[in-house]
């Protein structure tokens, strides 16, 4: 078997951490390590990991990595370059507010193996209370995940074709669970992603190489998603959620595309304002956009690292997304008015994409 380092990301994460390991431990395929990364926790979750796996940190299957300040979700994954093992092939990126499968590693390793174009594979991400929602989408409504033109993930028609032997055929792998090849890849995300928007970044830049993304079907995973995130965005999901969309959208088009894309883009912007929390998503974007104009040498160092290893038009490439901005199927809870507003507006994108691209 294959070995495979597997990341866990933890800050102040004590209610999932012991649950999430003793399921990662109880898998088939034995061949990994567990790269446990704690972002300086103050709630003792990471002396509560070291005294549940005294005997496995002994033994080097999980190894502690301890930061002294909150790195965040980017920079702390982008640790296993420091800490994996010599002998890996893979690197896995799981978060650890889950419970995986006792398959779980056992099938991605098996994929992952079988496609020499195939660059990362992520599993089924059921969110915890909510699991037969996600499967009737996938299976029964034959729906997928796909990325969206600007940043966000949709949920589209799955053709006949493209599900098959437990393989979905997608374009966006969910940053919750995410094995890839690592001699494909140097580290995952930029570190100035931090967090939010971050797995979008990795799968756009995985697609414009040639490679492929498959998400196994049979690679299940419980995701406390509801728990975790809570009913209202804070301000700092809020600020780098809005930078990192703006960042996607500077790294992965040329200048031509991004102007004719920009009225749409612009429609984006104002149809967020209506959404909740007006003013402090106002705030958010004005911060966002000092943080841009301040590092935009940063960002365009990393667009022409890029460059090189693009092998599709900006055409080609947005013919592979969808045409929604916004996914009505998770816009359910907003009012009529709002859902209406939605639909038409998803028309529009459509319409005006078929058009320019």
């Amino acid at each position: 078997m294959w070995f495979v380092s597997i990341i866990l990301l933890n800050y102040n994460w004590r209610k999932f951490n012991i649950s999430c390991i003793a399921s990662i431990l109880k898998q088939g395929h034995r061949d990994f390590e567990i790269i446990f990364v704690d972002n300086a926790s103050t709630d003792w979750s990471l002396e509560e990991v070291e005294k549940a796996y005294g005997k496995e940190v002994n033994d080097k299957k999980i190894i502690i990595v301890k930061n002294k300040t909150n790195t965040w979700f980017a920079w702390g994954n982008n640790l296993w370059i420091q800490y994996a093992s010599s002998k890996s092939k893979y690197i896995c990126l799981l978060n650890n507010d889950t419970i995986v499968d006792k398959n779980w590693l056992l099938e991605l390793t098996k994929w992952i193996e079988s496609d020499r174009n195939l660059w990362a594979v992520g599993s089924l991400i059921l969110d915890e209370g909510h699991e037969d929602e996600i499967k009737k989408q996938i299976f029964e409504d034959k729906k997928k995940f796909m990325l969206s033109v600007f940043w966000e993930t949709v949920i589209e028609p799955i053709e006949k074709w493209e599900l098959e032997s437990w393989i979905l055929y997608t374009n966006g792998l969910s940053g919750c669970c995410v094995m890839y090849k690592k001699w494909l890849i140097e580290k995952p995300f930029e570190d100035y992603y931090f967090a939010y928007a971050e797995d979008v970044y990795l799968s756009r830049k995985i697609l414009l190489t040639g490679y492929s993304l498959w998400m196994c079907i049979n690679s299940t995973i419980n995701h406390f998603w509801s728990w975790s995130f809570g009913k209202s965005p804070s301000k700092v999901k809020l600020f780098n959620g809005n930078k990192n969309q703006i960042i996607n959208f500077l790294l992965f088009y040329s200048t031509w595309t991004k102007i004719k894309l920009f009225p749409l883009f612009l429609l984006i912007q104002i149809w967020h304002l209506f959404i909740n929390m007006p003013w402090e998503r106002l705030k958010a974007k004005v911060s966002a956009r000092g943080w841009i104009i301040k590092n935009y040498w940063e960002i365009k160092h990393t667009k022409l690292h890029m460059k090189s290893k693009i092998n599709m038009t900006d055409r080609v490439f947005i013919r592979k997304l969808s045409s929604k901005f916004n996914d009505e199927t998770y816009c359910a809870k907003f009012s009529k008015t709002k859902l209406k507003l939605i639909k038409n507006l998803n028309v529009i994108f459509k319409l005006y994409i078929w058009l320019l691209f």
